[in-house]
């Protein structure tokens, strides 16, 4: 008598796999904001017609996440902060290159600082957690 071959069995649990694997791939991660950075820039335009400025950046202000965008409008160079999940405007300010500037310096000391701070953090839970071992 002939055993029966696992091999299509096999076939069948892989193809199932990978069409599984597929379309989790292709789902969106759920996020906190709603809109894309190129409709923040459009919400902006549309208010203050010009140009641009560099990056429009994801930002956490005081616990709401909004886009930062620089836009120069009639001479005038305005930071505006569009709502992430709504997508109207929270904020605007006047502002100049070396405001902007000095900022982007103070956020990054700041962000190294706290990433210094919960290095050094994780060292000591360490330092603790061998103290209590002995």
């Amino acid at each position: 008598m002939k055993t029966p071959s696992l091999k299509p069995a096999l076939v069948v649990v892989v193809s199932l796999l990978l069409v599984l694997a597929s379309a989790q791939t292709k789902a969106k991660p759920h996020s906190t904001h709603q809109i894309s950075v190129k409709a923040a820039n459009a919400v902006v335009l549309k208010k203050f017609p010009g140009k641009i400025v560099g990056k429009t950046k994801l930002e956490n202000e005081e616990g709401k996440w909004q886009y930062g965008v620089l836009v120069m409008s009639k001479k005038v160079l305005r930071e505006v902060m569009v709502d992430a999940k709504t997508g109207k405007i929270a904020s605007v300010e006047v502002t100049d290159l070396k405001k902007e500037h000095q900022e982007a310096i103070e956020d990054a000391k700041s962000a190294k600082g706290a990433k210094k701070g919960a290095v050094k953090k994780s060292k000591k839970d360490d330092e603790d957690g061998e103290k209590e071992d002995k």
